[in-house]
């Protein structure tokens, strides 16, 4: 009983005390919320940088399965050559062990191909024609995904935000070379 007394009595002689505990946990709270939204503001930037690279992926992944009728339209025009071959063989090779770099050389062997044969059957025209557009489709694909990882290690570099960066722990993304 007296122990609360004394505590009601240093509150009531000290009010300076009780406002500038309340000033505190304003100051707290505001820096919160802020940290929050700047937490926000990165991750909207991650996951726009991420559902570039799946939409990439996707893409890559439509390519790559036209490849087979491009192959059976070259088989089909005549004796496989040596660069027919050895694109059946990079794609069987690319199958087993597949990343980004490794899809970005298929995809310079794929071009020097198409760009090296001539075969005039009707499967592989088409497969020729579609192979293409989905290459010019990913390579505006592979811009706007080196944009939002740009965008997104810039703002992570930024004044506020490389704050919030460094507490929940943002790396630099890779893949933008």
């Amino acid at each position: 009983m007296l122990a609360r007394f004394s505590i009601c009595a240093i509150n009531s002689s000290h009010p300076m005390l009780e406002n500038s505990i309340l000033l505190v946990i304003a100051v707290l709270t505001i820096l919160f919320i802020a940290l929050m939204w700047l937490r926000q503001n990165l991750l909207h930037e991650l996951h726009e940088a991420q559902s570039r690279e799946a939409v990439l992926q996707k893409d890559f992944e439509k390519r790559r399965d036209t490849v087979p009728y491009l192959l059976e339209g070259a088989r089909q025009a005549g004796e496989p050559s040596d660069s027919w071959r050895k694109l059946a063989e990079d794609r069987a090779q690319f199958h087993k062990i597949q990343n980004y770099q490794k899809e970005l050389e298929f995809e310079k062997i794929l071009n020097n191909y198409l760009l090296t044969t001539d075969f005039r059957t009707v499967n592989f025209l088409d497969a020729k024609k579609d192979i293409e557009e989905l290459s010019a489709l990913i390579e505006k694909q592979k811009e706007d995904r080196l944009q939002a990882i740009a965008r997104f290690n810039e703002r992570r570099k930024q004044f506020p935000y490389s704050l919030a960066s460094a507490i929940f722990g943002f790396r630099v993304l890779g893949g933008a070379e």
